[in-house]
């Protein structure tokens, strides 16, 4: 009989506390508390969609229900161990709360919750999606979550905790997932990689971790969707082939892209948009892949600052940005983030994108301050500051600081002070009354 193919999302699901990926905080916490046997009676894991919250959940179950334990590393082979795992423990179940919602259910759990476990130390029930109970099923579990038997544990998840009432939320102890780095994820993949015996490239393995947007279950699927699509025969998963399997831009564009417009090369950087265009490219994400990229490339430029990225892409933009001046990375990443904008409100987004690119292309190499000011202060005593350079047709071409000053107008010599009228009338009328007393005497 065959073996029921299994997916990598389920093959690899964590089974310990060391195997999630990402979640430090949580695992340390929750590792502490099974050592020093302060366990709180109701969890609450709550963040996005696939980092970990039921898993979490399942392995604090393990934990407390291992014959060995309450342990924080449970021994895997036990009965509780082995059927938790499987999902078919007696003495732990797993609800849906989008499906199990109403005050019946909740009222059908308390009165379960009375019974001792059949075999286990805990009866556990792991809520997912408890947002989605109803007002009286909360009401309904205030009373027990808050003062639950001794053999009861209670573990909630969910991606929305806004939703639930204080009441809930002050009796519980909470726990949030973060999304899983960038890095972390394509290390991961890399260890799965391996271990399945496939190769595949590290520019297609960071592919699939940006993809993700830091879901490691999201990564899992999408790879598994890669070593479907791989024929075994071809050899190396390419960057091409993987953005190709999942419908993602090619990196290689991108960087090429960005590339182009540093080295002011308008023809390879609209060559690029082309490319990305018949590959059957979103423009909008173009533009915003250019912006992610011109970001990491700034902050390659500067000493001390960490990238979430894998090792040989750091590597590799420190490289890059070693060869541009740090002021022409940081204009350039403020015309292409600006350029999202523009691409997102325009009727033809490849051709507002062509338009900012060719901006940056020609943006004028900026200078320092001081190179400035000498500059203008050259041209302002008459000292040579720059030879002109001819242009196509022979013609010099003046600097465009020269320019500016050539063309600034003269101002108008001064006017004479305005003479004071108003003490010249009062001496003529002092003078008119003088004469007429000397006619009268």
């Amino acid at each position: 009989m065959t073996t029921p193919y299994l997916v990598l999302a389920r093959k690899y699901r964590p089974q310990r506390f060391q195997d999630l990926t990402g979640q430090e905080h949580v695992v340390r916490t929750l590792v502490n508390a099974l050592k020093s046997g302060r366990v709180a009676h109701a969890f609450l894991f709550t963040g996005p969609r696939g980092c970990g919250k039921t898993t979490s959940a399942r392995i604090l179950a393990r934990a407390l229900n291992c014959e060995k334990g309450p342990t924080p590393e449970p021994c895997g082979v036990c009965g509780p161990c082995v059927e938790i795992a499987a999902g078919n423990d007696v003495d732990v179940q797993e609800i849906d709360a989008a499906s199990n919602n109403g005050v019946d259910d909740v009222r059908a759990l308390r009165e379960a919750a009375r019974y001792l476990p059949a075999r286990d130390r805990y009866k556990i029930y792991i809520v997912d999606e408890v947002h989605m109970l109803s007002g009286a099923a909360f009401n309904a579990l205030l009373k027990t979550l808050e003062e639950p038997p001794g053999h009861i544990k209670f573990l909630l998840a969910t991606t929305d905790p806004q939703k639930l009432p204080a009441t809930i939320l002050s009796r519980v102890q909470r726990h949030n997932i973060q999304l899983v780095p960038l890095g972390k994820i394509a290390a991961r993949l890399r260890e799965i990689a391996q271990a399945e015996e496939v190769r595949i490239s590290d520019g297609a393995v960071t592919l699939v971790a940006r993809q993700a947007q830091g879901s490691m279950r999201d990564a899992l699927s999408l790879l598994d969707q890669l070593f479907s699509a791989h024929d075994p025969a071809a050899g190396e998963i390419g960057d091409e082939e993987a953005a190709q399997t999942l419908g993602a831009l090619d990196t290689a564009v991108v960087r090429d892209i960005v590339s182009a417009v540093l080295a002011r090369d308008p023809s390879a950087a609209l060559g690029g948009v082309v490319r990305a265009y018949e590959q059957g490219a979103d423009m909008k994400r173009l533009a915003e892949e250019l912006a992610w990229q011109a970001r990491n490339l700034v902050l390659a430029s500067l000493p001390g600052v960490k990238q979430d990225l894998p090792d040989h892409e750091v590597r590799s933009l420190a490289q890059q940005a070693a060869q541009h001046d740090s002021a022409q990375l940081a204009r350039v990443f403020e015309l292409l983030q600006l350029a999202q904008d523009e691409v997102a409100k325009a009727a033809n987004p490849r051709h507002a994108l062509e338009v900012a690119l060719l901006r940056a292309v020609h943006l004028a190499p900026a200078g320092s301050l001081p190179e400035l000011v000498a500059k203008l202060d050259a041209l302002g005593s008459g000292a040579p500051a720059s030879k002109p350079a001819p242009d196509r047709n022979g013609a010099r071409v003046l600097p465009p600081e020269a320019a500016l000053l050539r063309a600034a107008p003269t101002p108008p010599p001064a006017a004479d002070p305005e003479p004071d009228l108003q003490g010249r009338w009062r001496s003529l009328i002092d003078s008119v009354r003088a004469a007429r007393k000397a006619g009268a005497a």
